[in-house]
């Protein structure tokens, strides 16, 4: 196998091959690419599997190979009805959000599910749950998805490492851990100014400099790398899920999640690990991916925390990171927001004569 057809890096041909065929293919990806080879292995969630290799890239950055396949991604809900789409439970907690229960102190439980029926009658508030599920995910629509490489984890924007002999030389700096020290506290964050936090014993630092999206994208392609387009990172977050969720469209109420309330926030978050390709998405509706389609820069996978920080609750505050989620009215300025959006670097796979270059 000196030469790799390329139809073998797409789905369904790259799944029929032998794990050594596998192996030998994701082996040749690595010297194309100068790549070195961490491990293979086999990811599965959500009923979703793939076998693929993890690199690492001589910055010390870590990618996974991600498969092309022609998938039909996005997602249509018209002329379905909510109660056909969603559980009880689930239209509970959408209709528990526009419910008063201080309207009237003597309110109780009983009470309070009485108003959430009465709500889920309303014809009113159905369009508003329809109006929003067909207004605010991508349209359905068949689309071939090329082979990538894909960074394993999204990157931080606009906060820069701070030297650890700036940290010693610099008096501002070394008043503000000797201070910390004496309160007890590992961490100092000045907003988008400064970050100090402790470590393995060990101080570091981090400062915010403002980033412009194409500054960040000049910096990329720079470096021979891309940013995904929508479509890629659905496939990437979704592999072509036909559901809200990878997991299906109601939140389950058993996981683990940020931000909301019944989670224990001492244990591993059920979505924090990696997903079917052996990426790490987010799913924190704070954190958002930045991606690129054709000059525009754009969100996924979350909404900066604006659902779920405004007290629409867990099912409405979790929308935002469904792979298909997608904020018509988002506005994008010139400069990146620190603390909320992130990016991935992709390689796109491209074709020579039918091999691998």
């Amino acid at each position: 196998m000196n030469n790799i057809s390329i139809e073998k890096l797409y789905n369904p041909e790259y799944d029929l091959l032998s794990v050594y065929d596998k192996k030998e293919l994701l082996n040749k990806i690595a010297n194309t690419y100068d790549l070195e080879v961490i491990g293979f292995k086999e990811f599965s969630v959500f009923n979703k599997s793939t076998y693929t290799a993890d690199f690492r890239s001589k910055e010390g950055i870590e990618f996974v190979f991600v498969p092309g396949e022609s998938v039909k991604l996005g997602i249509d809900f018209k002329g379905r009805k909510p109660s056909e789409i969603f559980d009880e439970e689930n239209l509970y907690d959408l209709a528990y959000s526009f419910i008063d229960e201080y309207e009237d102190e003597t309110d109780n439980q009983d009470s309070i599910t009485e108003k959430i029926k009465e709500k889920l009658e309303d014809d009113e508030f159905i369009s508003t749950i329809e109006d929003y599920i067909n207004n605010n995910f991508s349209k359905e629509e068949k689309i071939l998805i090329h082979p990538l490489l894909v960074q394993k984890d999204y990157s931080e924007t606009c906060w820069k490492d701070i030297l650890d002999d700036e940290l010693k030389q610099n008096k501002k700096i070394k008043k503000m851990i000797e201070d910390a020290e004496k309160k007890g506290i590992s961490e100092i964050t000045v907003h988008k100014s400064i970050c100090l936090y402790k470590e393995n014993g060990s101080w570091h630092g981090k400062v915010y400099r403002e980033t412009k999206f194409k500054e960040l994208l000049q910096d990329i392609t720079d470096t021979g790398y891309f940013l995904p387009t929508k479509r890629e990172w659905e496939y990437l977050a979704g592999k072509g899920c036909r559901t809200i969720f990878p997991w299906g469209n109601n939140m389950d109420f058993s996981m683990k999640l940020k931000h909301i309330e019944w989670s224990d926030n001492d244990e591993e978050y059920t979505l924090e690990k990696e997903n079917f390709f052996g990426i790490y998405i987010a799913d924190d509706p704070y954190c958002r991916e930045i991606v690129y389609d054709d000059g525009l820069f754009s969100y996924k996978g979350g909404d900066g925390g604006r659902n779920i920080c405004g007290g629409l609750g867990s099912v409405w505050g979790y929308f935002p990171v469904s792979p298909y989620f997608e904020e018509k009215d988002e506005e994008i300025g010139e400069y990146i927001n620190g603390g909320y959006d992130f990016f991935r670097r992709v390689i796109r796979i491209m074709k020579r004569y039918g091999k691998l270059y």
